[in-house]
C-alpha cells in the first residue's frame, strides 16, 4: 500500500501536511523563526497562509454538514441569491476552474442540493439552480462560516474587521476585473 507523499519544513525537517488531509500546511512554519521575517513583508504568502487556514476550518465544517468541501458551499452560496448564472459564469464568479466546478456540481446535483437546466437560447449551456434543500444547507453552512471567521479573526477590533473585508474586496475586484475572457 503507498504511502501519500509528505511535504515538509526544511528549517526543522518537520512535517508540514500529509496530501489530502486537510490540516493548516503552514502552521509550524508561520511559528518559526525562519520564516518569520516573509510574513510581515510578502503578501501572497501571509494571503495564501490566511486562506489555507480559513479553508481548513471551512472543510472541517462542510464535513460535518454532510458537504464533500468548502467548494460545495461556495457553489450554494453563489446560487443563492436566485440569478441565473452559466456554468461558466458560476466558475468564474467562484474562482473554481470549470472541471472542478463541473464534479462539484455532480455533486450536489446527486444530492439533490443543486439542479441543473438547460438555457432556453442555447441548449449546449447548463444553468444551475439551488433546490430548497440547497438553501437549507447554505444557512447552516454559513453559520459555520460566521464561527470560523470570527475565531480568525479573534481579536482584531471591529474598524480592522471592516478595512480588511474593504482591502480584500479591492484586491479580489481589481483581480476579476483584469481576467481575461475565454
Amino acid at each position: 500500500m503507498a504511502t501519500n507523499p509528505v511535504l515538509s519544513d526544511r528549517c526543522f525537517g518537520r512535517t508540514i501536511r500529509d496530501m489530502g488531509a486537510r490540516q493548516p500546511a503552514v502552521t509550524e512554519v508561520a511559528k518559526s523563526d525562519c520564516f518569520e521575517p516573509l510574513w510581515s513583508a510578502d503578501l501572497t504568502l501571509l494571503l495564501h497562509a490566511a486562506a489555507d487556514r480559513m479553508v481548513v476550518d471551512l472543510d472541517r465544517a462542510a464535513v460535518e454538514l454532510g458537504l464533500n468541501d468548502v467548494r460545495d458551499w461556495l457553489v450554494l452560496a453563489a446560487l443563492d441569491d436566485g440569478a441565473q448564472r452559466t456554468q461558466l459564469e458560476l466558475s468564474r464568479m467562484i474562482c473554481v476552474d470549470k472541471t472542478t466546478l463541473i464534479a462539484v456540481l455532480d455533486r450536489l446535483v446527486q444530492q439533490e442540493l443543486v439542479v441543473r437546466t438547460v438555457d432556453p437560447s442555447d441548449r449546449r449551456v447548463r444553468i444551475p439552480r439551488i433546490t430548497p434543500a440547497g438553501q437549507r444547507a447554505h444557512a447552516k453552512f454559513a453559520a459555520a462560516r460566521d464561527a470560523a471567521e470570527s475565531r480568525a479573526l479573534e481579536g482584531v477590533d471591529p474598524e480592522q474587521r471592516a478595512l480588511l473585508l474593504e482591502l480584500l474586496a479591492r484586491i479580489a475586484n481589481r483581480q476579476s476585473a483584469k481576467q481575461p475572457v475565454s
